[in-house]
């Protein structure tokens, strides 16, 4: 290796043949100031100046003139408008499973914390009959957050075999798989990930009326199928629907972010980057409040951590909604704003009360603009009272958020506001009324 101050006509060469093609580059000489002192290599290759000899074009460029980084945008780059009362999306941010075989039902019975249908064939199926789920690890941890589907027609599997259509987040879906052929060992299943172009799934929503068992639609009979997504009121319906067919409805076709926000403005957590894999507990994610857990079921993996909090523990900790804001007074109610352009926060980062220096009281999930999801706990946080002490919560009490935006930059901070959903609430009742029950009463 020759380095600079060290001539010899062949590295010389080297080295203006070097220099020449970079300045020839446009984007080189709007980026290196000095681009003309160093057209002409004598000017740096003298012997006084081997201290410094370095060629400008092969140093590091100094912070002024450094190109920013795409992935440290403080803003949210776009947002999406309000989402409308009533529509549909297509919910490109998911994948399915197909799990087939005469053993699919009692292989998903011992995986899943749902109870799974004994017969999947198309005569004792309601193509209506779909339901939420997870699926969790032997220490009661998440994995998976799913919506399955019995009974779905494949033209790969025959028509007497049992069958299931697993809905997951599109990012895990081969992480899903893997767990499934894990414990596969001598069952008669086979287990494929179907194409974008086979089946697709919808979420379907109207406000003002009950777009759930109801509404079964006639295309669904042959070659699709649905189910209510009981998560909240105000979720509407799941649907799958085959190849680029799209929903028959009296309502226009809504981006996926707008079904994003619906999610987030009725506290729905989904997906591996809210409920973290490995790490989040299913109580605390709401499962049990969003029907995807049945207390009365049988053994399956991860169920004797789950089974005991929920019979002699008490959940401090459950994801609620919330809004960001920069004004003096917080928020009354919860509102998304797109013209509002707050900080994007990091996923991880603490909440804590403002001008208290005690233990964090929540942590952030993730968002679109205003509003998002966090982890809270829920008698700092909320006028929730979970034991016979005291709530430490006060009206007066401001909540915030600060992190590092990276090496040279200010730090960022913003207050944010948990809001409890009224399902939330109605729910809960329920449960300390019906304590030892099953969920799905809800």
């Amino acid at each position: 290796m020759v380095f600079a101050g060290e001539t010899d006509s062949s590295s010389e060469m080297w080295i203006k043949n070097t220099v020449k093609a970079c300045l020839s580059s446009r984007w080189l000489s709007a980026l290196t100031p000095d681009s003309a002192l160093i057209s002409d290599p004598s000017n740096w290759m003298k012997p006084q100046q081997q201290a410094t000899s370095r060629p400008m074009a092969l140093r590091p460029f100094p912070p002024q003139h450094a190109v920013p980084s795409i992935t440290r945008r403080l803003f949210s780059a776009s947002l999406p408008p309000p989402p409308p009362p009533h529509g549909f999306a297509r919910l490109t941010s998911r994948r399915l499973i197909l799990l087939a075989g005469c053993d699919a039902p009692h292989f998903l019975q011992g995986l899943t914390t749902r109870n799974i249908p004994p017969s999947t064939s198309q005569s004792d199926q309601d193509p209506t009959k779909g339901f939420y789920s997870a699926f969790l690890n032997a220490s009661g941890r998440v994995l998976h957050d799913v919506f399955i589907y019995p009974g779905v027609p494949h033209h790969a599997t025959a028509k007497e075999s049992p069958s299931f259509v697993i809905e997951v987040d599109a990012g895990e879906v081969h992480t899903l798989v893997k767990h499934l052929k894990r414990y596969k060992l001598r069952a008669r299943i086979t287990v494929d990930i179907l194409e974008d172009g086979e089946l697709a799934a919808w979420s379907v929503w109207d406000e003002g009326k009950n777009v759930g068992p109801t509404a079964r639609l006639q295309w669904l009979r042959e070659d699709g199928a649905s189910c209510t997504d009981e998560r909240a009121e105000k979720m509407g319906s799941r649907i799958l629907l085959p190849r680029d067919a799209k929903p028959e409805l009296d309502s226009e076709e809504a981006p996926l972010q707008s079904y994003h926000v619906r999610r987030i403005l009725e506290g729905v957590a989904e997906g591996q980057s809210e409920i973290f894999r490995e790490s989040a507990l299913p109580l605390e994610s709401n499962m049990d409040y969003m029907g995807g857990i049945d207390f009365q079921k049988g053994c399956y993996v991860g169920q004797e951590l789950t089974i005991r909090t929920r019979h002699t523990g008490v959940v401090r900790k459950r994801i609620l909604p919330m809004q960001l804001y920069d004004s003096a007074r917080p928020p009354e109610k919860l509102v998304y704003d797109p013209g509002q352009q707050l900080a994007k926060l990091p996923r991880g980062t603490d909440i804590r009360r403002l001008n208290n220096k005690g233990r964090s009281t929540g942590k952030w999930l993730g968002g679109m603009g205003n509003v998002g999801l966090a982890l809270c706990r829920l008698e700092n946080m909320t006028d929730i009272t979970l034991t016979g002490e005291s709530n430490q919560w006060s009206s007066e009490y401001e909540f915030g958020m600060a992190w590092d935006q990276g090496e040279g930059q200010d730090g960022c901070k913003v207050k944010v506001k948990a809001f409890v959903p009224e399902w939330h609430k109605n729910r809960i009742n329920v449960r300390d009324t019906l304590r030892d029950g099953n969920i799905r009463s809800f």
